[in-house]
């Protein structure tokens, strides 16, 4: 269909969709499409591996727009080393203040089609904020690939939101936005707020129920079995192979149109003897998730003493142990 706008004067749009010489968009598919309406807009753009990303912002920062549209480049590029697949639309981030009846909320995001929302209080100092922002589009713009690049049909959500979590954070922990005990308090606090509710789910049939449950099972089990799985996986190839290798086979998979997600994603997490059974433990079934008993074999422990959970790393690492951390980014 056709989109036209009547604008008042001074007013301009931002989209990844371009307009015709008649200012209309066509628009084929609605729930993709965002139209960004403003009265004074501000655009940047930037190509990165041969892909556009296009800053369309309004407000006023403590930052500059430069500064935002490099947060975001890095992580592209980053994720394209990831997956080795080039996003084929122009990838907008749209920063826009948000509405002060928000509360304490300091941001909010969304990422639809190939545009990532971000909505920030305009009461945000610069202090961390780059940093800050550079966290927030680890995990949003992971979802230009996953899911919207993909055509796979089925409830997965326990994979693009609870594993893209935790590639997430292996993301920031990449590119030096945390640090190694940031990722382990990470880890924890997900492991506080999952032992908070009950687990008496598969993580598929909590993903079908994602919208009529209160629990954030899909988020908070997710991210921990993908934890789990990438130490599985590092561990047994001596640190060769992690999590981040299975979406660039994901990505290489030539399957059919409108395949099915979880058939699809659960056998490409079976690729090896370690992780061949880890899929039927910790996705298919529903058993529940102690780190407390998973851990130690890694050089990592459960500190349940406080109010709070904490990983620590084993005072006594053998080799294997320690050169698994320190391909995470343990340096001590």
């Amino acid at each position: 269909m056709l989109v036209e706008f009547d604008l008042p004067a001074g007013w301009t749009i931002g989209s990844a969709l371009e307009a015709n010489e008649k200012n209309q968009y066509l628009v084929k598919e609605a729930d993709r499409a965002v139209f960004f309406v403003g009265s004074s807009l501000r655009k940047t753009e930037k190509t990165v591996a041969s892909m556009e990303v296009r800053l369309v912002a309004s407000g006023e920062w403590p930052f500059s727009d430069t500064e935002v549209l490099k947060a975001a480049t890095n992580v592209v590029k980053k994720y394209f080393e990831v997956t080795g697949f080039r996003l084929r639309e122009t990838s907008v981030v749209m920063l826009a203040p948000m509405p002060l009846s928000a509360g304490h909320e300091q941001w909010k995001a969304e990422t639809r089609g190939s545009c990532v929302m971000l909505l920030m209080s305009p009461r945000v100092s610069s202090k961390n904020w780059i940093a800050q922002l550079g966290v927030i589009f680890t995990h949003e713009i992971l979802h230009l690939w996953v899911p919207n690049s993909l055509r796979l049909e089925g409830d997965y959500d326990w994979f693009f939101e609870g594993f893209t979590l935790y590639e997430a954070l292996l993301t920031a922990l990449d590119l030096k936005l945390i640090n190694f005990q940031e990722y382990l308090d990470t880890i924890a606090r997900v492991y506080d707020s999952y032992l908070s509710y009950p687990d008496n789910l598969t993580l598929i049939e909590a993903s079908e129920q994602r919208w009529s449950s209160l629990s954030p099972i899909v988020y908070d089990k997710g991210m921990l079995v993908a934890f789990m799985y990438d130490l599985t996986a590092r561990h047994e190839s001596n640190n060769k192979n992690t999590l981040a290798d299975r979406y660039r086979l994901l990505f290489n998979l030539h399957t059919p149109e409108r395949a099915n997600s979880n058939q699809v994603i659960i056998n490409l997490l079976r690729t090896s003897p370690a992780t061949n059974d880890f899929a039927r433990s910790y996705i298919e079934s529903r058993a529940t998730i102690k780190l407390e008993r998973f851990l130690p074999a890694f050089g990592l422990e459960i500190d349940a003493s406080g109010q709070n959970t904490h990983l620590i790393v084993n005072k006594q690492l053998n080799q294997e142990q320690q050169r698994l951390l320190r391909s995470l980014g343990y340096r001590h």
